[in-house]
């Protein structure tokens, strides 16, 4: 057996490299309300391009892992802008005139639709629903007022007795009802 011999030397010191910046450290684009708009016009256009394809069933394995990581970075809050247009430029290429190019074709469409107001057919029929009309404006409830001899059980020993209007500790007045509230519900007797 050979003796083992060293291709290089080892100090015994671990290297280390430098650590790239965070993102944190670096400064965030400052955009005008215009230019915010106009990106998220654009993320949101990739955004549904992507997940048409996905939705689509005809991408193999490997477009269907490309467009789902694609989409996440996408749809994540925490991916920069840089990122996020780096992804879109990535899949789509020059995004924005596709986009110019669908939006010249739906417009074109657009000018090519006509609408015209619709002919109602002569078999149908409205239905209204029929409302009924009380000839008296007054509502009232007709109920009978309770005899002893429908009342049962415990309430048969019952009696109501009221005496008229008495004054009890000079604040509360207390009188008799005259019992002309009814309600009209026919009862099955």
């Amino acid at each position: 057996m050979p003796p083992k011999s060293k291709l290089h030397k080892s100090t015994g010191k671990i290297k280390t490299l430098p650590k790239p910046q965070a993102e944190e450290n670096q400064p965030e684009l400052q955009l005008s309300p215009e230019a915010i708009q106009q990106f998220e016009l654009e993320l949101c256009w990739c955004i549904q391009q992507l997940q048409t394809g996905l939705k689509s069933g005809k991408l193999n394995p490997k477009q269907v892992q490309d467009h789902t990581k694609a989409l996440n970075a996408l749809m994540s809050n925490s991916t920069s802008i840089v990122k996020k247009r780096q992804v879109m430029r990535l899949s789509f290429g020059d995004y924005r005139a596709k986009m110019a190019v669908e939006n010249n074709k739906s417009n074109t469409a657009g000018s090519k639709i006509k609408i015209s107001q619709g002919n109602p057919s002569k078999k149908s029929v409205f239905l209204k629903k029929a409302a009924f009309i009380a000839s008296d404006n007054t509502f009232k409830f007709n109920f009978a007022a309770p005899t002893e001899d429908n009342l049962t059980g415990e309430m048969s020993n019952v009696k109501i007795e009221c005496e008229p209007a008495q004054n009890i500790d000079g604040n509360f007045k207390f009188e008799p009802s005259s019992n002309s509230f009814r309600f009209n519900f026919a009862t099955n007797e």
